[in-house]
């Protein structure tokens, strides 16, 4: 294999792995309110 693609493939790979983790982070999901909590025990003694 010629080294010469080898330089060209790496930077591709570089900045299409730094792309993916953008879009990732401007898509998070908000956390949602959530519709039920476990209740507090009630310890009476």
């Amino acid at each position: 294999m010629d080294y010469d693609l080898l330089i060209p493939l790496f930077w591709t790979l570089v900045f299409g792995i730094l792309i993916v983790i953008g879009v990732r982070k401007l898509t998070k999901k908000l956390p949602t309110k959530k519709k039920w909590t476990r209740p507090e025990k009630d310890e009476k003694s």
